[in-house]
């Protein structure tokens, strides 16, 4: 038998495979603590991916739905353990997963009835470990440890899926964490989740973790310096081109906006030449 693990591998197969290594299974339905001395159970989904390789050091690759970078995630490479999110991931979109993340509480609500049900529906049949707010929907689902996160990072910056698995991986003790498939570039996005992905970036680093972002990703961007950037020749020329552009845009929507009266004058008065013609064009016989 090869150094691959087994799909349910017990202690002693562990110190077997690999004598130096510090993860120690537990019980799903315990609850899957995290820490040095976790790893994740193996997927089961897809045979034709090969198994979760049980070796240290840790690297979790977080995925999320962005084409951008999503398809460049390590599925093929065993020494990786994949955290997937989203129902844009689900229904076999992505070949390996080993831990899924779904932190919202809305997915039956109206407003995600075009593809709730059947994400919820997936997520039941499912034998990775998932982790939820709680386990009202999926009765196998792992909560959260969302008061010890709180207690560790505090509250300010958890403001989307990738910030909490951020944070459950640096807990888990990974050496390397990769963030593929999410670029938070949307206006709404950039605005109020990317700030919460740098900060648990920042806070991993700080730890001595590595933390990779493919260059196809807009996240390895820092923002601009707040008062430094202003007087830069890129901001600068960003700036007059954009006041040129805007120029421009008054301007034209000035001469659209007179066009827009004139338009229906003109159809009126085509209106009244096909009248006139119609009950008025056998007048000179």
């Amino acid at each position: 038998m090869d150094n691959l693990a087994k799909l349910t591998p017990t202690g002693t197969d562990l110190l077997k495979a690999n004598p130096q290594t510090h993860w120690v299974p537990k019980a799903i339905q315990g609850g899957i603590p995290f820490g040095s001395s976790w790893a994740p159970q193996i997927g089961t989904k897809k045979p034709e991916i090969p198994p979760v390789r049980l070796a240290s050091p840790l690297k979790i690759a977080l995925v999320g739905t962005a084409p951008s970078s999503r398809d460049l995630a390590p599925f093929k490479d065993p020494t990786w353990t994949i955290w997937a999110c989203s129902p844009g991931n689900a229904h076999g979109v992505i070949p390996r997963w080993d831990v899924w993340f779904e932190v919202h509480s809305n997915l039956l609500w109206q407003e995600a009835a075009s593809y709730g049900p059947p994400y919820v529906e997936w997520l039941k049949q499912q034998t990775c470990p998932i982790y939820m707010q709680d386990s009202s929907l999926i009765p196998n689902a792992t909560p959260l440890p969302i008061k010890e996160l709180v207690n560790e990072f505090g509250k300010y910056f958890f403001t989307s899926s990738f910030a909490y698995m951020l944070a459950m991986a640096i807990r888990a003790g990974a050496k390397e964490i990769a963030l593929f498939g999410i670029d938070m570039a949307s206006k709404d996005e950039y605005m109020q989740q990317r700030p919460g992905g740098h900060y648990f970036m920042q806070k991993a680093a700080e730890r001595g973790i590595i933390v990779k972002v493919p260059y196809e990703s807009d996240l390895a961007q820092p923002p601009p310096l707040y008062g430094y950037d202003d007087s830069t020749p890129f901001k600068r020329k960003i700036h007059v081109r954009r006041g040129e552009l805007a120029s421009r845009l008054a301007q034209m929507e000035n001469e659209f906006a007179k066009l827009q009266q004139s338009i229906p004058f003109l159809r009126g008065a085509m209106e009244n030449c096909d009248y006139d013609l119609q009950i008025w064009g056998g007048i000179q016989t």
